[in-house]
């Protein structure tokens, strides 16, 4: 069995990017259509609040193709006040975009577990460092390269895999834990 490796992001990924705003390449948003991401549909837990979604055309999807999300790609928050906030692109978001505010990761399986980087990117540690090493302005913020440069320490993919296996099924006791908690609320 190797011991863990320190890899950075970059090395395990087959895409960090961000996306744009339609507004800025003369598109607009719509009432209905192709989910667009932003930063504050990104909560607590792998879980994307699809209420907070606007939407756009599939001509403006099609023409913001850098950044048309996939199903598991990370979607990490790089601007202001939800700054290293995550969630997972499951199938029932995508189709999806997002904008300049939201970096996409798309983990490459043969290297890594995505789960795997989205809970280690979810450590108090990690969030703390992306959050002393933004750049202090009105709205922190963190850039593509700084995100690519995230160190990450990688166990072989078997050790991966029982990580998140353990930390899936406690979300999951967790997330029955609140319901259970927000029915006895309603009934109160």
């Amino acid at each position: 069995m190797r011991k863990n490796m320190i890899v950075t992001l970059k090395d395990i990924t087959t895409k960090i990017t961000k996306g744009t705003t339609p507004t800025s390449i003369g598109c607009k948003f719509e009432k209905s259509g192709i989910n667009f991401i932003k930063s504050e549909s990104l909560v607590d837990g792998k879980t994307i609040d699809k209420s907070k979604f606007a939407f756009i055309s599939e001509r403006t999807h099609e023409r913001l193709k850098r950044s048309q999300i996939e199903e598991n790609d990370i979607l990490f928050s790089m601007a202001g006040m939800f700054l290293g906030k995550t969630g997972i692109a499951t199938a029932e978001v995508v189709p999806a975009n997002t904008n300049q505010a939201v970096a996409i990761i798309r983990v490459d399986d043969t290297k890594a577990n995505y789960e795997y980087v989205y809970y280690y990117l979810n450590q108090k540690s990690v969030i703390h460092t992306i959050n002393t090493t933004s750049a202090q302005s009105a709205q922190p913020n963190i850039n593509l390269k700084q995100i690519g440069e995230i160190k990450i320490n990688l166990p072989d993919r078997k050790k991966q895999d029982q990580i998140v296996s353990l930390l899936s099924a406690i979300d999951l006791k967790i997330s029955n834990n609140v319901e259970i908690n927000d029915n006895l609320e309603q009934q109160a």
